[in-house]
């Protein structure tokens, strides 16, 4: 019963908050139903819907670069100027009209949209609860120019995602409102928005992921002829520009720690920003193999040559001829059966293309120059390899279970600790985890072979796996720092789905 109840409360958690934004399109419907028809110009003639959600994305674009603000005037002649391109050749020309009705509509006069959730009622209860909702899309007040319009944080997260827009542009909007939030010290919304642009990336990856699976299943199934080059294109260029924000915020997030009471906080968004920045590398990894996967999956799916199997039609070719043919004529049935199932032997026929090029071929030649014998003098001493065999088996032994699951940093230094029997050196060993938790964390795949270790099973066992900080801390008696997530790239690619199919879930 226990684990129904926290279930219940978990779907009544999620349920609310989808009400909530659900009742956050209450102002649109009462633009169409009440405050249009009342007008004194005909709104059947003008997508009134589509203006609300102009001007709130007009609003969110621009604050971000207007130092928070944009002015009353500026969003009527943007509207004014929409309006009449929907309707040029409208003879009352109501566009000033409507660009003033949709702004007053979204602002409310001042006071904030009102709803109520109503909770039902549990057994024996008499009464439901009511639960009052109040909050505001756009809020004007008072600038050094004169009067302002900015659009709230339920404003620009909603309408961001009811716009369908790019998910790549939908990113770096969150990135500029994280900037805004941590300007005006509101830690807990920035992070709250920080690990939404993170969602948001891990969707674009999942995305691209997704499409190039279906490539590899049948290549006619994406449009590599037109929208998937181009998005591409979008996405690589968008890159750049996601990482630089990133480390903008990192940077803001380090001069905001400064301040002992906002110092957890910023720590929390820079691993959250951190964590994000991560998605984006992978993410160009995966655009960078995106066309050689597109064109195996044509080589293989299109260009080869069909086989013999391919061109032979059995009803025609064979079942029917046998068919045709009297059960005591059995010479004739083989006969039949070999001519229409083997096709006969030919010569080889030479095409004039490949006649051509052997013909006109130049000749080869090969310059090969005396081996030069090395002195042993010059050959120095033999590297050697510190690490003793008991530790370095051990070790590979342990990080061997990070290439089957993804495995914390935690429970590699926990199951060192449970083998210390197992080695003369139990701290060396704790070290060599560690050293190799770090080595693969910041080589991340990249790092020459004269850098890992020398013994061949412990190199296999560390070049195999990645490291990413997804914000967790390491809690040990011996050492400090984030709890890295050791695991392979495909295991960490399939993590990063399953976590964005649970939030879009």
């Amino acid at each position: 019963m226990a684990g129904s109840t926290d279930a219940d409360a978990h779907h009544g958690g999620d349920l609310h908050g989808r009400w909530q934004a659900l009742q956050l399109l209450q102002p649109v419907f009462d633009l169409l139903n009440r405050a249009a028809p009342r007008a004194d110009f005909d709104h059947r003639r003008y997508d009134l819907a589509q203006l609300v959600l102009r001007l709130i994305d007009y609003v969110v674009l621009n604050q971000a670069s207007l130092e928070g603000s944009v002015s009353p005037d500026s969003i009527v002649d943007h509207l004014t100027q929409l309006s009449r391109r929907m309707n040029p050749g409208d003879p009352a020309r109501p566009w000033t009209k409507i660009a003033k009705l949709v702004l007053a509509t979204m602002l409310n006069d001042g006071r904030p949209h009102e709803a109520v959730w109503r909770e039902p009622a549990a057994d024996q209860e008499p009464w439901s609860e009511p639960r009052p909702f109040r909050f505001r899309l756009l809020r004007l007040g008072e600038g050094e120019d004169g009067a302002t319009v900015t659009a709230t944080d339920p404003a620009i997260v909603l309408f961001l995602q009811a716009l369908n827009s790019d998910l790549a542009d939908r990113a770096l909007a969150l990135k500029l409102l994280v900037e805004i939030q941590m300007q005006a010290r509101e830690f807990d919304k920035a992070l709250a928005t920080a690990r939404e642009a993170t969602r948001t990336a891990q969707g674009l990856s999942a995305s691209l992921r997704e499409k190039l699976d279906d490539t590899r299943r049948d290549v006619r199934s994406v449009d590599w002829h037109g929208e998937m080059p181009s998005w591409l294109d979008g996405v690589m260029s968008q890159i750049t520009q996601q990482i630089e924000k990133d480390r903008q915020l990192r940077d803001l997030a380090e001069r905001a720690s400064e301040d002992d009471a906002a110092a957890a906080a910023c720590r929390d968004i820079a691993r959250e920003v951190r964590r994000g920045e991560d998605v984006w590398l992978r993410l160009e990894r995966h655009v960078t193999r995106a066309i050689p996967v597109f064109l195996a999956a044509q080589e293989t799916q299109r260009f080869q040559p069909r086989g013999l199997a391919a061109a032979v039609d059995l009803a025609n070719d064979l079942l029917v001829p046998a068919l045709a043919v009297a059960d005591d004529q059995l010479a004739t049935l083989s006969e039949t059966l070999v001519a229409g199932g083997f096709p006969p032997r030919v010569p080889a026929q030479w095409g004039i293309d490949e006649l051509t090029r052997q013909l006109l071929r130049e000749p080869l030649t090969r310059d090969q120059r005396d081996p030069e014998p090395d002195d042993p003098g010059d050959l120095g001493e033999a590297i050697g390899d510190s690490i003793p065999d008991d530790i370095a088996s051990c070790a590979a032994e342990i990080l061997a279970a990070a290439a089957e699951r993804p495995t914390q940093l935690s429970e590699l230094l926990a199951a060192a600790r449970t083998r210390s029997g197992d080695v003369a050196d139990s701290l060396r060993l704790l070290d060599i985890m560690w050293g190799a938790a770090l080595y693969v964390f910041v080589a991340g795949g990249e790092s020459g072979a004269d850098e890992r270790p020398h013994r061949a099973d412990l190199a296999a066992a560390v070049t195999a796996l990645v490291a990413v900080d997804r914000g967790a801390v390491l809690v040990d008696e011996r050492f400090d720092g984030p709890d890295l997530l050791l695991a392979t790239p495909a295991a960490l690619d399939q993590l990063d789905a399953d976590e964005e199919s649970r939030g879009v879930a």
